[in-house]
């Protein structure tokens, strides 16, 4: 009977989290045409830390320890769920979703496309090259924005590499 409960509850709880999904999806296309992701590998996301061994043989600390609490999160808030969600939204309101490669999106400036390395840590982007200072996750958003609008132009540009080339290739086409 308690079993019986529990997952009539946990079964309530999912469905809410989809019902909440759609909403959210119909609210985000009624505004625009297409949404940029970034194309992640949840189960990557997910993935247990590697266990590291000492000299003596014993287990040292991996990080594996705060790294479940945002493993709980991201299975709590079923990204990878949302994202089939709004795939099929997208197709039956006849709009377009692109997803841009994740590689590099951190480590590049979203105004001129220099690379600007930065350990995980580093939490601020300051590019030499233009001067663009922001907040490292905004700066990835533009850049994804950015690699989308290009892709929207040239049908295989969807990850920074591909963006960089583009632009170069844009500007040698604009000068004299």
């Amino acid at each position: 009977m308690l079993k019986g409960k529990i997952s009539r509850l946990h079964q309530l709880i999912a469905r809410q989290r989809l019902d909440w999904q759609f909403k959210l999806a119909y609210h985000l296309f009624s505004d625009c045409q297409v949404i940029f992701l970034e194309d992640l590998q949840i189960a990557n996301l997910i993935r247990r830390c590697k266990a590291k061994l000492g000299d003596n043989g014993q287990f040292l600390p991996n990080g594996q320890s705060a790294k479940s609490g945002l493993n709980k999160s991201l299975q709590d808030a079923a990204f990878g769920q949302f994202v089939q969600v709004l795939e099929y939204v997208a197709w039956k309101l006849g709009k377009k979703i692109i997803k841009v490669d994740p590689k590099g999106t951190s480590q590049h400036c979203w105004k001129c496309l220099n690379k600007v390395s930065k350990s995980l840590s580093e939490r601020w982007h300051s590019c030499a090259k233009c001067g663009q200072e922001l907040d490292r996750d905004y700066n990835s958003a533009l850049l994804i924005q950015k690699i989308g609008l290009f892709s929207t132009q040239e049908e295989d540009i969807t990850s920074v590499k591909t963006a960089v080339s583009f632009s170069l290739a844009e500007e040698s086409r604009a000068l004299p």
